[in-house]
């Protein structure tokens, strides 16, 4: 319920707001059974843009960065 009047904001904003989405708890780890919640699209854009603006996607980020670095070097 806490999270209702903030996904409805988005209506008719962005589309599909409130399809399903998988969620990692733990965006460090993978897609598994125990890191992994259903949530609408609304919120997963919220929490990550937030894990993204707190710096804890950073080493994803840095470590896909990587081969496609070596790629472009060839």
């Amino acid at each position: 319920q806490k999270w209702r009047p903030f996904c409805l904001r988005f209506e008719g904003v962005v589309e599909d707001f409130n399809y399903g989405t998988l969620l990692r708890l733990d965006s460090r780890r993978e897609y598994t059974e125990e890191n992994t919640i259903f949530a609408t699209r609304i919120q997963f854009f919220a929490i990550e843009i937030a894990r993204n603006r707190e710096g804890w996607n950073d080493e994803v980020y840095g470590s896909a960065r990587e081969p496609a670095a070596e790629e472009g070097k060839s």
